[in-house]
């Protein structure tokens, strides 16, 4: 599926700088591009967009990476993002397991470090070794601080922290994050929740351009969906668009800890899973795992069991992806999307159960009718929140048009 819109439309912005940063938006979903193309993709005159290029190579943003073959002429120079200049780190905030990752500026991955907190350390001790490996990372590939144009950070948010049978903790609500890692490191941060990074992942290492709407739906103990319209993450109100676990899809009516019944949070999600199998005593049994098998590993041995066929557990992922299902189709058809992702963890094991089921439902959707909907399974290891995180920052300080 093409990922370019259909028509040239001018990218001039309302100053040099807006003009710039959507000039390098589109150097950044071509890959690489010539001044030529850049002026046609535009709609801006070649004056214009040897100017703002002049600009991006003379900050050390993008590079001259080659030459075109020769058609008779001059061969054209290609124009790239410079993945040798400034960097950005992500960080994902998990009450067992924390990543601190560092990104060149087309978001791939330098490096990383694992960090492995106790369940009773202090969070300012925590954050105090996430900031340590920051600068580790950094003098590692002897990067100074100032050339790190930010830290992002991904975090679970609301979902599932009212839960008392919830793996995620609240101690990142109740903890000025940003501010103090900021403190800790002199480097400007930026919070948001994981499903959203991940979909700004998608869109800046994806190749995908501004003008190409699409969802992620990221599952790691939880499930929620990152909506990109126009180039940037659609928020809501409160900053909590995409919360797809609070969507009813269950018939049998199954409480949730928001006060309602049915939604695919208590249902579908993997912690809903592994709260499920643990009240199965054979399939426990079959799976090898004790009554006081954590959650995530409890859904890690059922889900790998599915995937391998077996019966009783192929059943249970099968539920919970038919009602996965039901909530896409729902977002897919209030929001016209043809493009929809499904991302993390949650997805490691089985994620073929689900990307069948997904696209089954949406090939019987209304939104099909219209235009097809294609859903494809994208990465699932356990760090992709932390890249993401890093593709925040890229987005919004190389890209600020979008939120402008």
């Amino acid at each position: 599926m093409s990922t370019e819109p259909s028509a040239p439309q001018s990218l001039r912005g309302r100053s040099f700088a807006e003009t710039s940063s959507a000039v390098l938006d589109l150097i950044r979903s071509s890959g690489e591009i010539t001044r030529v193309e850049l002026s046609r993709r535009a709609a801006l005159t070649e004056a214009t967009i040897s100017k703002v290029v002049k600009d991006l190579l003379a900050k050390g943003v993008i590079v001259e990476s080659g030459r075109t073959e020769s058609t008779g002429g001059k061969p054209a120079t290609l124009l790239r993002l410079d993945t040798s200049t400034l960097w950005s780190v992500g960080v994902v905030l998990d009450l067992t397991h924390i990543v601190v990752v560092l990104c060149a500026i087309d978001g791939s991955r330098v490096s990383s470090i694992d960090i492995r907190p106790a369940p009773d350390d202090d969070p300012d001790e925590i954050l105090r070794r996430v900031a340590a490996a920051i600068l580790e990372l950094l003098d590692g590939r002897t990067i100074a601080p100032s050339s790190a144009i930010g830290i992002g950070v991904a975090v679970a948010g609301r979902r599932g922290y009212q839960d008392p049978e919830a793996v995620i903790t609240d101690w990142t609500e109740r903890t000025p994050v940003d501010i103090r890692l900021a403190e800790l490191t002199g480097i400007e941060v930026l919070l948001e929740n994981d499903a959203n990074c991940a979909a700004l992942n998608e869109f800046w290492s994806g190749g995908i351009a501004a003008g190409h709407d699409f969802a992620v739906v990221y599952a790691a103990d939880g499930i929620g969906a990152g909506i990109v319209i126009d180039g940037d993450v659609y928020r809501g109100r409160s900053a909590h668009a995409g919360e797809i676990g609070h969507v009813y899809v269950d018939r049998g009516r199954t409480p949730c800890w928001c006060g309602r019944q049915g939604c695919l949070e208590v249902t579908g999600t993997p912690q809903a899973v592994a709260r499920r199998v643990s009240r199965m005593p054979d399939l426990m049994a079959e799976l090898g795992l004790a009554g006081d098998a954590s959650p995530r590993s409890i859904y890690s041995a059922v889900a790998a069991s599915a995937a391998a066929g077996r019966p009783t557990a192929l059943a249970v992922i099968q539920e919970a992806a038919e009602y996965l299902a039901t909530a896409v189709v729902g977002m897919a058809n209030t929001l016209d999307l043809d493009l929809v992702f499904l991302a993390g963890p949650g997805f490691a094991d089985a994620g073929q159960i689900f990307l069948g089921a997904v696209r089954a439902a949406l090939d019987t959707s209304y939104v099909h009718t219209l235009h097809p909907v294609e859903v494809q399974l994208r990465s699932v290891d356990p760090n992709a929140a932390a890249v993401g995180a890093a593709s925040l920052v890229l987005h919004r300080r190389l890209t600020p048009h979008h939120t402008a």
